[in-house]
């Protein structure tokens, strides 16, 4: 799925200036960060969502987001067949990063995803995963250090080499506690990124994922950031 997405890329890559107004592109020397000291998160305030639907009914929607964005509705058994698996890693850990939460840390009370596409194949991922207090720490920190283990790690779909890089990356403040970093796909000179803000609110942990052609400018993160949080707050 990489593979076919990275072709795909290749041909919005020299539109890149058609995102500027949707989604971002940086400049090729924006500097790389290394991951600073881990964020902790906040203590639990008890309130543990249990239905999916209305954890669901608390993520953005596309009236929300920026540009001319869409639902993409989820599969079914009917759409025919399912989605192929994920590409192998090594190491075989690193395959999650970017999963959703519920995937990542077991546990969960309660988890939701919506997708969206927009030009130019950018598109954002948004999931969140409720858990109880006792296991809110434990799922913010197994989550948080996916990509500082995973630094730099290889993938190959379909016998094509992929190398992956995960960097730091700013982002202001956002809810209880957050985290942010960038991942970097390259393959036979096509890249994509994705910017990624990991952010607790209550005990609800959600996870924002802008994905472009190129680079994703910082500032869109934190703005889809700093909503979801304000939607999920009521």
């Amino acid at each position: 799925m990489m593979r076919s997405t990275l072709l795909r890329a290749s041909a919005a890559a020299s539109a890149c200036a058609a995102l500027a107004g949707v989604v971002g592109c940086g400049s090729d020397d924006e500097p790389a960060g290394s991951f600073p000291a881990a964020a902790t998160a906040a203590p639990g305030s008890g309130t543990v969502v249990r239905d999916p639907a209305q954890l669901a009914a608390g993520l953005l929607a596309a009236p929300d987001l920026p540009g001319d964005f869409s639902v993409v509705p989820p599969r079914t058994g009917d759409d025919g067949p399912a989605v192929p698996p994920a590409a192998p890693t090594d190491p075989p850990d690193c395959g999650r990063l970017l999963s959703p939460i519920a995937d990542q840390h077991p546990g969960s009370s309660a988890a939701a995803s919506v997708q969206f596409a927009g030009p130019s194949y950018a598109t954002i991922d948004i999931d969140a995963a409720s858990y109880p207090d006792a296991a809110l720490a434990a799922a913010f920190d197994a989550v948080q250090a996916q990509p500082r283990r995973c630094a730099a790690y290889t993938g190959d779909d379909a016998g094509v080499h992929i190398d992956y890089r995960t960097t730091a990356l700013a982002q202001p403040p956002a809810g209880d506690a957050s985290s942010a970093f960038t991942l970097t796909a390259t393959s036979e000179g096509l890249t994509l990124t994705s910017a990624a803000a990991l952010v607790q609110v209550g005990n609800t942990l959600v996870q924002v994922v802008v994905t472009a052609p190129e680079t994703v400018d910082p500032g869109v993160l934190a703005d889809l950031t700093a909503a979801q949080v304000r939607k999920l707050r009521g």
